[in-house]
């Protein structure tokens, strides 16, 4: 006998080993259309995360590459903020440039005056300057920049290249020593500095440019021709033989030797002659720094 729902409240339980029919295979039900829109929207958005990742990976991978290129030795985000030094001004190198420079004062045997400059190279007060100032000279005296004289005495001359060593046998306590340059970094078109004492005025200043490298010049009364000079064009006179020819940066490069004149006139006429600084610091035993 079968027994009534009331006798059954919870409804049926399959019986133990009974497994509930199932429906038959290939005949799901279909999506309707809400479903439908949402299993589109859900395969978009998969499609769209998965070129968003492609493309964000390209990005990556550019990045590397341009860094991976960069030169060796630059750094990302190092950013260089030295300020460059600032080329100091004319007179600015003069008022440091004119302390290192002395007047050469040569008595001869005949009572004649030589007149020439010189340039203090070391802080014993050693002196470069021309050797035709001071040759044959009964006395030499030198001026340094404070107006305080010295007697000197020749310690090295070098006659093919016109130079002369003399020391100074006092010095005061305040001079101011030159640097040696590197004349072999001159170019045709940089800057000349001379200071000296034309017709004996102290520490003269005239600028002018380089007007030629390796030089030859045949000095008046000699055999020997003097070479590798340096030519420049800032106004020289007698009286600034011996003293300094400064670069641009205040450093000696060379040591004034002559003039030329076509005329025969010991007065200038355009073009100076300066015995370069490796020539005249070697003459000496005084490297150039």
């Amino acid at each position: 006998m079968t027994g009534s729902k009331a006798d059954r409240p919870y409804g049926n339980f399959p019986r133990y080993g009974v497994v509930p029919a199932e429906d038959p295979p290939g005949e799901t039900a279909p999506l309707t259309r809400r479903q439908r829109v949402a299993a589109w929207l859900r395969a978009r958005s998969r499609r769209e995360r998965l070129e968003l990742a492609l493309t964000a990976l390209i990005v990556v991978a550019a990045i590397f590459i341009s860094i991976s290129a960069l030169p060796k030795g630059i750094e990302l985000g190092t950013v260089d903020t030295t300020a460059p030094t600032p080329t100091p001004t004319v007179p600015e190198l003069y008022a440091k440039l004119a302390q290192t420079v002395v007047t050469v004062r040569a008595d001869l045997p005949d009572g004649r005056t030589s007149l020439g400059s010189g340039v203090i190279i070391d802080d014993a007060a050693d002196i470069l300057t021309a050797l035709h100032v001071v040759t044959d000279a009964t006395k030499i005296t030198v001026t340094f920049a404070d107006g305080s004289t010295y007697e000197a005495q020749i310690f090295a001359r070098q006659p093919d290249n016109d130079i002369a060593g003399i020391r100074a046998m006092g010095h005061p306590d305040q001079m101011v020593v030159a640097t040696m340059g590197n004349a072999n970094a001159l170019n045709v078109g940089d800057d000349a500095i001379v200071i000296g004492n034309p017709f004996g005025l102290s520490r003269s200043l005239s600028t002018g440019v380089i007007s030629g490298l390796h030089r030859s010049i045949q000095p008046p009364g000699t055999d020997t021709p003097m070479t590798e000079l340096i030519q420049f064009d800032a106004s020289v006179n007698p009286g600034n033989s011996g003293g300094p020819l400064f670069n641009r940066d205040g450093d000696v490069v060379g040591i004034v030797s002559g003039l030329a004149n076509p005329n025969g006139q010991a007065s200038f006429a355009g073009i100076g002659f300066a015995v370069t600084i490796q020539a005249a610091g070697g003459a000496v035993g005084v490297p150039p720094d």
